[in-house]
């Protein structure tokens, strides 16, 4: 990612996605980390909402992200003997010395990879941390036109405790997007409460969107093949009201 996270949204990123994220897609990884029958290697494990899950069961788990202070974090919340799991490291130039039977990159990843020549790198990348047959599983959101074309005014997305008493509420909002680029500019604000008042952050990144076609073209450009594409978590077929894309790849050789 361009843009760093600011430190709130590592602090507050577990408290957050438990309310807005883990029912979508939570079992879904976890099951497919677990049925994999060899170590796992998850991108963007953050502060490890499926990673500490998965390697409470007994899953040989492993997890990236190119943020230190989402590491730190997740590293503060595994056994010790385990903390050396979370590392940081950029997906599209990793060198891990490792394969592995499954690669996941959960919740949008590929999204803050902007340029075509990163995005087939990333699934080159990937690749070679793959045994022959390994899998790779990512997922991304299906452009919403109107959306895109007209933005989304901010709304309040949490609204909750983070602390006994202490209240915090994030805002999300974007801009038109950039069609030409195909991307749009995400703008969050945390507001939280501490002893001495009411304190307030800003995250704002850029997005990547992809289309059906193009997310097909991208991996036969890759040295990966497409298996199937899904439009939710239990596996169903891609359509017009999709609004997940679940791409499912493997290694042949």
């Amino acid at each position: 990612m361009s843009e760093p996270y600011p430190d709130c949204v590592a602090r507050f990123y577990d408290i957050v996605y438990a309310q807005v994220r883990n029912g979508v897609d939570n079992a879904y990884y976890l099951s497919k980390m677990a049925s994999a029958g060899g170590p796992v290697l998850e991108i963007g494990s953050g502060t490890g909402r499926l990673l500490r899950e998965a390697l409470r069961r007994g899953v040989d788990a492993w997890g990236i992200d190119v943020s230190p202070a989402m590491v730190e974090r997740c590293r503060a919340q595994l056994p010790p003997d385990a903390r050396e799991r979370a590392s940081v490291a950029d997906a599209v130039s990793m060198r891990l010395g490792r394969r592995f039977a499954l690669v996941v990159a959960p919740f949008r990843v590929p999204s803050h990879v902007a340029a075509v020549e990163d995005q087939l790198r990333l699934l080159d990348t990937v690749h070679e941390h793959l045994v022959p047959g390994g899998a790779f599983i990512f997922d991304l959101y299906v452009p919403d036109l109107q959306l895109l074309r007209e933005g989304m005014p901010e709304r309040c997305d949490f609204d909750g405790a983070w602390a006994p008493g202490r209240r915090l509420r994030r805002f999300a909002s974007s801009l038109p997007a950039d069609l030409a680029r195909q991307t749009n500019r995400v703008k969050m604000t945390f507001v939280w409460e501490e002893t001495d008042g009411e304190h307030r952050d800003t995250w704002e990144f850029e997005m990547s969107f992809f289309f059906r076609f193009e997310i097909e073209h991208l991996v036969a450009c890759s040295r990966l093949r497409l298996e199937a594409l899904y439009g939710d978590f239990a596996g169903g077929p891609l359509t017009a009201e999709s609004r997940e894309l679940i791409a499912a790849c493997r290694r042949d050789g």
